[in-house]
């Protein structure tokens, strides 16, 4: 295992605002949902690299990348006061989306 893929959780949940979009992060598995697709989310597998700018889950669906860029530090979602530990980065289809994420064995305590 790469040294630095302990600074990372294997697991993530991962969402944004604006339009609203979430990722489950499960290993190399993704479960990407929108409010219109919370009962069936799209399921990618990623390949998981990490560098000095953070974790990347990275791969391809139907000839289209994906790829969710994960880096240490606090976010903020815009719409609670609630403080990530992660900020990421989501492109899916061409079209790059900002947000934030957290491990779910420890999720930030709302304020």
């Amino acid at each position: 295992m790469d040294p630095g893929m302990d600074t990372f959780p294997a697991n993530l949940q991962a969402a944004g605002v604006e339009p609203f979009w979430g990722v489950k992060v499960e290993g190399g598995a993704l479960a990407y949902t929108t409010p219109e697709t919370m009962d069936a989310p799209r399921r990618l597998q990623a390949t998981r690299s990490i560098d000095a700018d953070g974790l990347h889950l990275s791969g391809e669906e139907r000839g289209q990348p994906f790829r969710l860029d994960v880096r240490h530090g606090p976010c903020s979602d815009g719409m609670s006061d609630t403080a990530y530990p992660f900020s990421v980065s989501w492109l899916l289809e061409g079209k790059t989306a900002k947000g934030c994420a957290f491990d779910p064995a420890s999720p930030p305590p709302p304020q």
